[in-house]
């Protein structure tokens, strides 16, 4: 943005700078860190949605009723196109940026309109053709930035489960941050997949889908350490299971501690690092175990810190794993070759028929388009009725910038929005009266590069850099130092306002949405079951079910989040999703443990007796999880089977008939939450 200013200004002046300044911050709302074959027609789509809409803004605004159906077709477009998915998002908010920075130029004639719009295109295509350069030459870049971002969200989530571990903690308030920190590593897992598995033709980038693999893998391992949890949780109440919790507690904070290490290692395109095992502690917990077992060796929690142990140990194993495969001296593995990648990757929304689709009355986008365009149109005609107390372009801002499809993240928005906007103006203003000009357009490329960074994290952030970049860019283009403070607080709370009592009108209900969330998530545990319930697994099929489950979970977490801010919501319901939600992570971790239970004591397994037994669990499991016999099987007693252990005198046998045991009783536990009436009455 800063370029592009300066060039366009030292060809063609000041003023001119400014508006093709005002075109490549349009435009760069869309950069984000996206696959390069995606990002072509991001940018594409961006530039074309600058000029458009700084055309229609520009044309329209000498005709009263021209420009009020301009802004209500503005509202439709960005709501409609909301249908593609978040990846469109941006591109809603340059057609809105666009439009409204249109509106705060002072034109006179049609022809200043089209020398401005000539100006702004060509902030607009520089931005553009800059965006595309940057991100074929340091693609490999922003792939270890969505690896770095995983990895953070994956030690976020060790450090979660650590505090489980702690005897002190509170169960449930822990538990769900877990769940929480859970929900963020899936999306981020999902940001990299589609990144890193849209190319793999060269070496470089062979070595970023074993990073993702191997992530992936230890993930994995530590969540099916989760499957014994509520047996551990209930050790805490005597010594040595608080001394052992205290011991898995520290354990998995090194784990952590290993893993924001190894991110060190993606600053650099041929990053080396070595594989650091904590062999010693992972001794000492062993022993402590073991020492734990010789103490009481007929209490069944033991058997569960075994477990769990080996699971960790295991785990610790797949982050050395992670280090090799970030070591740029190491040659990639053949394991890409095997999987179909492409069918891990997203797959968003394409063609026009997506639109077109969406003219239902009962369809999402309609209504949310219907909503974001009438409050506009009204925040557009109070403007007008009194021009001397609100000001368009502020209102309409806010208005699409905080208003969103659902009402919980609207609500969200409403107060950062505020807050962030008082905080930005206050800066703003003292800038205006401090600092000379030169600086002041320093400021606007810095605030625009804090809005981008912090869109995904901190909304108040990015209200804060908005409002300064859109204040003094509104300051060069009409220089009213003084009023501008007080005039941008009262637009902003117009906004904010309409913005609330609009979320209100054709609302998206998360409630509405729910029982379709659930039987989408007991459809995917059904799934993983199938894949995951048997004695040699297929990798594809494994990993495909495996990654449909966790997003299911994170879908569901998020609903959850939502639904608590709408009102009127049942405290009730949300406890019962709230447990529901628990006891689907547990079943999640029981399945996950299968693959590692098979790979850590197959040579003791009797292959014929461990098949049987395992096909017959499976459907069980999947006619539990099933929409037709999940109804009736809920209640129903676990069918009584021989001991395998006896039938054999094997420790394998036996430890794998605990599992296969403590499965059905996670699935009929997960069946019968769902079914449960507060949840279908919602």
């Amino acid at each position: 943005v800063g370029l592009t200013g300066v060039t366009i200004g030292w060809a063609l002046g000041f003023p001119a700078a400014v508006a093709a300044a005002s075109g490549a911050v349009c435009t760069s709302i869309a950069d984000r860190t996206d696959p390069l074959r995606l990002k072509i027609w991001i940018m594409g789509f961006a530039f074309a949605g600058t000029v458009f809409f700084t055309g229609l803004s520009g044309f329209a605004r000498f005709d009263t009723i021209a420009f009020i159906l301009a802004t209500a077709f503005v509202g439709l477009w960005a709501g409609l196109i909301s249908a593609y998915g978040k990846w469109v998002l941006s591109l809603a908010m340059t057609s809105v940026l666009a439009f409204v920075f249109a509106m705060g130029q002072a034109f006179a004639t049609r022809s200043d309109v089209a020398d401005h719009l000539m100006l702004t295109a060509l902030g607009a295509m520089g931005y553009t053709v800059y965006a595309v350069v940057i991100a074929w030459l340091f693609d490999d870049r922003g792939r270890r930035l969505l690896l770095a971002e995983a990895m953070h969200a994956f030690a976020a989530y060790l450090r979660a489960k650590a505090a489980l571990y702690n005897p002190d903690s509170e169960g449930p308030g822990a538990f769900r941050a877990m769940i929480d920190a859970h929900a963020a590593l899936a999306d981020r897992l999902q940001a990299a997949r589609d990144s890193l598995f849209a190319r793999r033709s060269h070496r470089t980038q062979l070595k970023r889908i074993d990073t993702l693999i191997a992530l992936l893998d230890a993930f994995e391992t530590v969540l099916s350490s989760d499957a014994d949890l509520e047996a551990l949780r209930h050790a805490r109440d005597n010594p040595w299971g608080r001394e052992l919790m205290w011991k898995l507690n520290g354990f998995v904070s090194q784990m952590a501690e290993e893993v924001e290490r190894l991110t060190l290692a993606l600053r650099f395109r041929h990053g080396h690092t070595t594989p650091l095992r904590h062999a010693e502690d992972a001794r000492a917990l062993q022993e402590a175990v073991a020492q734990a077992r010789e103490a009481a060796p007929d209490d069944a929690i033991i058997h569960a810190f075994i477990a769990t142990t080996n699971k960790l140990v295991l785990a610790d194993s797949y982050i050395a794993t992670l280090a090799t495969a970030l070591d740029d001296k190491t040659e990639p593995t053949t394991l890409a070759a095997g999987l179909d990648l492409d069918l891990f990757r997203q797959d968003a929304p394409r063609g026009l028929g997506v639109l077109l689709d969406q003219f239902r009355w009962h369809s999402p986008a309609l209504r949310y388009a219907i909503r974001l365009s009438l409050a506009m149109t009204v925040g557009l005609g109070l403007t007008l009725i009194f021009p001397r107390f609100a000001h368009a372009n502020w209102v309409l801002l806010t208005i699409a910038l905080i208003m969103r499809a659902n009402y919980s993240v609207t609500s969200q928005r409403r107060w950062d929005r505020v807050t962030g906007t008082l905080i930005g103006c206050a800066l703003a203003v003292t800038f205006i009266n401090t600092l000379p000009a030169p600086v002041l357009l320093l400021l606007i490329v810095l605030a625009v590069g804090t809005s981008h960074a912090y869109g995904l994290v901190a909304y108040r952030v990015t209200a804060v850099g908005a409002s300064i970049s859109s204040l003094l860019l509104l300051h060069f283009v009409d220089p009213l130092v003084h009023p501008q403070f007080f005039e941008r607080i009262v637009d902003t709370l117009i906004g904010a306002g309409l913005s609330w009592a609009f979320s209100y009108l054709l609302p998206n209900w998360e409630r509405d949405d729910l029982p379709r969330t659930v039987q989408g998530l007991l459809a995917a545990d059904a799934g993983f079951a199938e894949a995951a319930l048997r004695r040699v697994h297929s990798s594809q099929a494994y990993r495909l079910a495996r990654k449909r489950t966790l997003e299911a979970v994170a879908q569901l977490s998020g609903a959850i989040r939502r639904l608590a801010d709408e009102p009127n919501t049942n405290r009730r319901a949300l406890a019962s999703l709230g447990e529901l939600l628990g006891a689907n992570y547990l079943l999640a971790s029981d399945l996950s443990s299968m693959p590692v239970l098979v790979k850590l004591r197959a040579q003791d397994l009797d292959a014929p007796l461990a098949d049987a037994a395992i096909t017959a669990t499976r459907e069980r499991v999947v006619a539990l999880l099933s929409p037709e016999g999940g109804a009736e099987g809920v209640d129903a007693a676990t069918p009584l089977r021989d001991s395998l252990a006896g039938m054999h005198g094997s420790a394998a046998m036996e430890v794998l008939g605990r599992r296969l045991e403590h499965i059905e009783h996670a699935a009929r536990k997960v069946a019968r939450l769902a079914a449960r009436p507060v949840i279908e009455d919602i």
